[in-house]
């Protein structure tokens, strides 16, 4: 039952990031279960408003749910500056601040959160929290990892590898590197979590995202929702 209710609440929220598809639209297109329902709903709007779109992946995954959808996709190569990204998260403040990389897709999420005009984050309510706490995902050159855990450690700090549950050994990212989780407790300070865990060598990318999108839009569980609007830190 409970899961039905997140389910529900995602919807809501998937139907109200779709007011800002636009036509002709370069669209940014996120990782994950939440991403994976929303696949449909795009597709609807396709059709029923006859919009031309096209979508530049952020993973394997939202590659192949594009393709097999006979959605069209491009690249940063094309175009460097989508109009719009969308994608889901693991968990959000009422400051903008998110923790993603459930799904090890962060590197190239944030490449993407970064280059667009404009960004939503869309989610259920169970994500919603006061301040941030869940494990940190990272990405870690392979070469790196022993000198990342050491250093992580001293700053009291534990690292967590993930494990792959189709082979012996690592979980392995889409750009060929090893993906970790930090547990630093509850964060008081995002941004700055962030930038201290980028400053080690080896560390190529985290899932801290402080302040990157426009909006963040969660479905409440009695079918409402909520838009928080973020004061969005630019490059």
């Amino acid at each position: 039952m409970i899961q039905e209710e997140i389910r529900k609440a995602r919807e809501k929220a998937i139907l109200k990031a779709l007011d800002y598809i636009e036509d002709g639209m370069i669209v940014g297109y996120g990782t994950g279960s939440t991403m994976a329902q929303c696949i449909g709903y795009v597709k609807k709007l396709i059709q029923d408003k006859k919009m031309k779109l096209l979508f530049i992946p952020t993973s394997f995954q939202s590659r192949q749910l594009l393709l097999e959808n006979n959605l069209p996709v491009t690249s940063l190569y094309e175009y460097p500056e989508p109009d719009l990204m969308i994608d889901s998260f693991d968990q959000t403040d009422r400051e903008g601040n998110v923790i993603k990389g459930g799904g090890g897709a962060m590197l190239m999420e944030k490449i993407v959160t970064q280059a667009s005009r404009k960004v939503i984050f869309i989610g259920d309510y169970v994500k919603l929290v006061e301040k941030l706490s869940r494990p940190v995902p990272i990405e870690i050159l392979e070469k790196a990892y022993p000198h990342v855990k050491k250093i992580l450690t001293k700053a009291g700090f534990k690292l967590t590898l993930r494990e792959s549950a189709g082979k012996m050994g690592p979980l392995v990212s889409d750009n060929g590197n090893l993906l970790g989780d930090v547990d630093a407790g509850v964060i008081e300070d995002p941004e700055k979590l962030d930038k201290l865990l980028r400053s080690i060598a080896g560390v190529i990318e985290t899932g801290l995202f402080p302040k990157l999108a426009d909006k963040i839009i969660i479905g409440e569980m009695n079918g409402s929702i909520e838009e928080i609007n973020v004061d969005r830190k630019k490059l």
